[in-house]
């Protein structure tokens, strides 16, 4: 493995043990605030961007690509990242019911906390994909991709659903099951 796939892969990790720690209950409501994160973002993205690339214009008066897409990058990542933090900080939608016993309850648990990793680090590596990789420049990570992380790639949450429209099926889900109880 690249260090890309390790460095998104251990973000996925951390994640899946949070969700293992806090339990499946509370970890469905976080999904629900990642999600509806990715959703806004795509949602905004196609129109934010002609705006932001003239902000940047304006401000900086630079023609520097790579300056501009890390901009960019930084800017949708800093998004993301505040969304997210106050899913996991703040209160949270928990949903009702009793936990389920060990061994199911465990297992529930590290699926819900792995599909939130999955979708937070692969929306980090996502706003890094489609900007070129500017925080290589900085030194952060190896843009070089081995010919797993280009597979991996693909299967990056906003390529496998890149329009925001399906985004709002599993938002919807987990309001009916938080609903019903």
């Amino acid at each position: 493995m690249g260090l890309i796939e390790v460095y998104f892969g251990s973000i996925a990790g951390i994640i899946t043990m949070i969700g293992l720690a806090q339990g499946y209950a509370r970890e469905l409501g976080r999904s629900m605030i990642i999600i509806v994160a990715i959703f806004l973002l795509l949602y905004v993205q196609d129109r934010l961007n002609p705006i932001l690339d003239s902000v940047w214009r304006m401000v900086f008066s630079s023609q520097d690509v790579g300056a501009q897409q890390l901009f960019l990058s930084n800017f949708y990542l800093v998004i993301f990242v505040v969304i997210t933090f106050a899913g996991y900080a703040g209160r949270v939608i928990t949903f009702s019911g009793q936990q389920w016993p060990m061994p199911q309850g465990a297992v529930l648990s590290c699926l819900v906390g792995a599909i939130n990793g999955y979708l937070i680090s692969g929306s980090l590596w996502y706003y890094q994909h489609i900007y070129g990789y500017p925080l290589s420049n900085l030194g952060w990570i190896n843009p070089d991709l081995s010919p797993i992380a280009v597979e991996l790639v693909r299967y990056l949450p906003q390529n496998v659903m890149p329009s925001p429209t399906p985004w709002v099926i599993p938002i919807a889900i987990l309001l009916l099951m938080r609903v019903r109880g």
